[in-house]
């Protein structure tokens, strides 16, 4: 893999010169939105965790990223750290102590380029009361009933609800789930946009539909937290 571009990141997401939190800011899930708002505008081929100071929340903050992205996460840390470990288990492609070797660094991605990761997060999502199945591109509603979903709605959909309370102009949501799409690619997600508003309304009536909402002006804002979901056991069959 080559690396052109590297996102530093500390534990709570924030990116030096770039984001950062203000005095005593708790909108963590607003900084973790932009975090990945620059992850995708700048294509980042990789981040780079620094939890060299204060790591209390490393393993949150891999599990975090770990589960919007699978871009390749390297973590820095001390030498004493204990959590090497569970850093790895959350997700992280290798951990590393300072100074940082370059040749090593660069090791590091390639190697997570050829350990077959995923191109895209496929784990299952769930949001006020819906499962969404990218791998089956199924919707499962609240009651237990399900919609099949074509490939364009499936990804449009997982990346709203992967970045709630994030206003995304259709061209954006185009360009993030498929970077190698038309350039008027941004023309076809308003009907894919309402065929999915559709669909989650005939599984949970006007309250489906509005979970996305458009900001006239500016583009399409999914208005639920997802998070990931457990395993949907399929609905009992009538004897």
């Amino acid at each position: 893999m080559a690396t052109s571009t590297v996102v530093v990141a500390r534990e709570d997401l924030t990116i030096p010169g770039a984001l950062e939190a203000s005095p005593g800011d708790t909108a963590s899930a607003q900084i973790e939105n932009e975090f990945f708002k620059i992850i995708e505008q700048h294509k980042a081929d990789a981040v780079v965790l620094d939890l060299t100071g204060s790591h209390e929340q490393g393993v949150t903050a891999v599990g975090r990223i770990r589960r919007r992205s699978a871009v390749p996460i390297v973590v820095v840390c001390s030498p004493e750290d204990k959590l090497m470990a569970a850093y790895r288990k959350a997700g992280a492609t290798a951990c590393m102590t300072p100074p940082i070797d370059l040749m090593r660094l660069k090791e590091a991605f390639q190697q997570a380029g050829q350990s077959g990761q995923p191109a895209e997060e496929t784990e299952d999502l769930s949001f006020s009361g819906f499962v969404l199945q990218p791998r089956e591109q199924r919707l499962i509603g609240p009651s237990g009933a399900g919609i099949a979903l074509s490939a364009v709605e499936s990804q449009v959909l997982q990346h709203l609800a992967g970045t709630p309370g994030v206003v995304w102009p259709a061209k954006a949501i185009a360009e993030a789930v498929d970077p190698a799409g038309r350039g008027d690619a941004g023309l076809a997600v308003g009907p894919v946009i309402a065929r999915l508003r559709k669909k989650l309304a005939s599984l949970a009536g006007p309250a489906g539909q509005r979970l996305i909402k458009t900001e006239i002006g500016r583009g399409y804002i999914f208005a639920a937290e997802a998070v990931p979901a457990w395993p949907v056991a399929p609905p009992a069959r009538s004897l």
